[in-house]
């Protein structure tokens, strides 16, 4: 079997370098993710002639699956090695997360082998970083309404500042305070996941690279978001919390943390709608100018 082992912070720098190989700026192609997230969905890491190898398992049914190889070498004994890996550890052999520019390159190596499918409901939406910035045109007149009516209602009142040492614990009884009001959490289990994946992001923040951004209303938080860069032209969006019971509170935090982080970034790519309705709309809402798609393959 190939030594899958679970990921560690002290996996990044490596990490870092094989995810460099490529730019498909899905969000899964980025170590803070798979980091944070690494105990919801059982994440292990192996390194295998120049490729990383991501072993995961579904929530909550813990199906195991492995990502798309990523990095630079012999796709194709990769791809046999990982077969053999789920052989003998007596699971079915699927592959996750494949970004549909690499759906040639493994049917190059390996043809007619797997059957592809594709997983929109992980797909993630990838905004142009100026237009969330500004907001600017027709198509996002609504969210610069939203942004404007709150800076006019609560002029005076709120804040927004970069998140550090000091105000991070704010953050995260903000997000418990999240998740026990409203519909926030229609899944118990899902959302301590979620807790711990917030928990790990806040307390190591400087060693991923993350950045984040707290809104204020009299003092008192009513959101927060964290991202990082996922290649040079793409910076990812792993949190996002607000009051949605404050009008505008979702689009200025947003706003904000655009006008504060994302320079010098092209696209911004704001992960996959889960499946859930609201969010969709939510994302789709702030228009896209694409998607990162994502398939899974099985053998034929």
């Amino acid at each position: 079997m190939l030594p899958f082992q679970p990921v560690k912070l002290g996996d990044k720098g490596k990490a870092d370098e094989y995810l460099s190989k490529q730019n498909y700026r899905i969000c899964e192609h980025c170590f803070t993710d798979l980091f944070i997230w690494k105990d919801h969905y059982d994440t292990q890491l192996c390194f295998l002639d120049g490729f990383i190898l991501v072993k995961m398992a579904t929530f909550p049914e813990k199906i195991p699956m492995y990502l798309a190889p990523i990095g630079t070498g012999d796709l194709k004994q990769v791809l046999l090695a990982m077969e053999a890996d789920a052989q003998e550890r007596g699971i079915a052999f699927t592959l996750c997360s494949i970004p549909e520019p690499m759906i040639a390159e493994i049917e190059a190596v390996l043809p007619g082998r797997y059957v592809i499918q594709d997983y929109p409901d992980g797909a993630d939406y990838i905004y142009a970083a100026d237009k969330l910035q500004t907001l600017s045109g027709k198509k996002l007149q609504s969210k610069r309404n939203f942004v404007n009516r709150f800076k006019k209602t609560y002029e005076g009142r709120w804040s927004y500042e970069d998140m550090t040492d000091e105000n991070m614990e704010e953050a995260f009884q903000f997000h418990l305070h999240w998740c026990e009001t409203g519909n926030n959490c229609p899944n118990g289990t899902m959302y301590s996941g979620e807790t711990c994946a917030v928990s790990l992001a806040l307390n190591n923040r400087e060693a991923l690279g993350m950045k984040g951004g707290l809104l204020r209303l009299d003092g008192k938080v009513i959101a927060f978001t964290m991202g990082c860069p996922v290649s040079e032209d793409t910076y990812v969006v792993q949190l996002e919390k607000a009051e949605a019971s404050i009008p505008g509170a979702y689009p200025m935090i947003n706003q904000q943390f655009a006008q504060h982080q994302f320079d010098g970034y092209t696209y911004v790519n704001r992960e996959d709608d889960l499946g859930l309705e609201g969010l969709r709309k939510a994302k789709q809402s702030y228009h896209p100018v694409m998607m990162g798609k994502k398939f899974t393959a099985v053998k034929a």
